[in-house]
């Protein structure tokens, strides 16, 4: 009898890996976990987020996103504040999210091309050590998550810099100048080197994560006008998935 492998799937409609999901498990409340606080001040909080967690909560989801942990936060220092995210990521992506604590400044940031750059893990290598990515990107015809390159898409432009090789896998820096859905992982993929782990575009892993983190980000204060960019660490699960090949 042929066997069949069984999919499951988070109430959003992503895939899951197989295993267990360490990261968003007893994750520690903001107030007690001062290392995923990347920044803050009056208008602003920039978080470092775990893969596996979704930013938003949905009708399905709820209580463990990021977007709950800001709202406990809020209420533990007694802030009656607004929660305005600015960016977001993909659940199974780690990295930088920026909260404004005002409409006005969720506006003023909309009006600003943020500096969005990420550290991807990726199998295989790109054929150049730096290049631009542009293929148009749309929907892919019967999903309501997948996307694809598509003529007919919208525009895309993504820049990148490979860093060092790792035996099969590379670690590539990367900058996005248009934010499109899954846009890194469509174009990485599409060109020959898709994410490690990723469950749509590449080959799913056990973790519930794949090799993306969004590591830097950047903008100009709208009060201050001062430029702030805010860099955290690659995560010591892609710092580990790195060591455990030969690098060359």
């Amino acid at each position: 009898m042929e066997q069949i492998q069984e999919t499951h799937f988070f109430p959003d409609g992503t895939p899951k890996g197989t295993g267990e999901n360490p990261y968003i498990a007893g994750w520690p409340e903001l107030a007690g976990n001062p290392a995923a606080i990347c920044y803050e001040d009056a208008s602003f909080l920039v978080l470092n987020k775990p893969a596996g967690m979704l930013v938003h909560p949905t009708a399905r989801e709820d209580g463990c996103t990021l977007w709950n942990y800001v709202k406990r936060y809020y209420a533990y220092r007694g802030l009656t504040l607004g929660l305005h995210p600015v960016s977001r990521l993909d659940r199974f992506t780690s990295g930088l999210v920026v909260f404004a604590k005002e409409p006005r400044m969720q506006a003023a940031l909309a009006r600003q091309d943020l500096l969005k750059e990420y550290l991807a893990v990726t199998v295989g290598a790109p054929p150049e050590a730096h290049g631009i990515l542009d293929a148009p990107i749309a929907r892919k015809e019967g999903s309501i998550i997948e996307r694809e390159i598509n003529p007919a898409g919208k525009p895309c432009r993504t820049e990148y810099w490979l860093l060092r090789r790792c035996g099969p896998l590379s670690l590539v820096r990367c900058r996005l100048y248009t934010g499109r859905t899954h846009q890194i992982r469509v174009h990485f993929a599409a060109a020959g080197f898709p994410l490690w782990h990723d469950h749509l575009y590449g080959t799913p892993g056990e973790q519930a994560r794949h090799g993306l983190h969004a590591w830097k980000t950047g903008f100009r204060h709208p009060v201050t006008g001062c430029r702030i960019e805010i860099t955290t660490e690659l995560p010591r699960d892609l710092v580990a998935a790195l060591k455990e090949q030969h690098s060359d």
